[in-house]
């Protein structure tokens, strides 16, 4: 598959066969920049997943780690907390992060870009500003119910059609009223739906 990377045609090893994907090297600064921190509201948006001691948690798409470190202190060191993503260098970078930070709860999952690949049911999964690079929204879904437990949760944190950066990217554009289609489809049912941001929509789903 071809991906668009700033304007370039891109053969995709695992880590480029997701839609506006960059390397490790670009996309750590980015992510963990003080303005995406202090956008993310991590301590509210925290509040809200509802995130319980001995928790199964999954970062689905974890990037640099921002939420994987919090999630990973909210279920203490009897919960686990599985960081997925399809770029073996964001895992280097997760698993040194989590070591300083003294997190020895938190394991890393090389996923595909069909399939998070989580090991265990969980009983939360999380995607923060993720579900516009998937390609196949729909089937990702379905494969994320899977290895969601009865009764667990999924939280969907993703870009509005007014408030995303990619407006001259209409492929990276993925609505709310899409995403409450797909889930459905996928067995899981909207529960819960936060106002925290202004340009992006919060939503948590909660399988049947």
């Amino acid at each position: 598959m071809l991906v668009l990377i700033g304007g370039v045609l891109a053969m995709a090893s695992p880590a480029f066969a997701q839609l506006g994907v960059q390397p490790a090297e670009r996309w750590i600064p980015m992510l963990d920049s003080v303005e995406r921190l202090e956008s993310m509201r991590v301590p509210d948006l925290m509040a809200r997943l509802g995130v319980q001691r001995e928790m199964v948690v999954a970062d689905v798409g974890a990037g640099s780690g921002v939420l994987t470190g919090p999630l990973a202190l909210a279920t203490g060191p009897r919960g686990t907390v599985y960081a997925s993503d399809i770029d073996p260098a964001l895992l280097t970078h997760i698993e040194q992060r989590a070591q300083s930070s003294r997190l020895p709860n938190v394991r890393t999952v090389l996923g595909s870009f069909t399939d998070p690949k989580l090991p265990v049911p969980v009983d939360l999964a999380v995607m923060n500003d993720v579900l516009h690079h998937v390609q196949d929204r729909p089937a990702y879904l379905e494969t994320l119910a899977g290895q969601i437990k009865r009764g667990g949760r999924l939280a969907i944190i993703d870009y509005t059609a007014d408030g995303t950066p990619h407006k001259n990217a209409p492929d990276l554009v993925v609505s709310q009223a899409q995403v409450d289609e797909w889930a459905t489809l996928a067995g899981l049912v909207r529960s819960e739906a936060f106002s925290l941001y202004t340009d992006r929509y919060f939503v948590i789903y909660t399988k049947k």
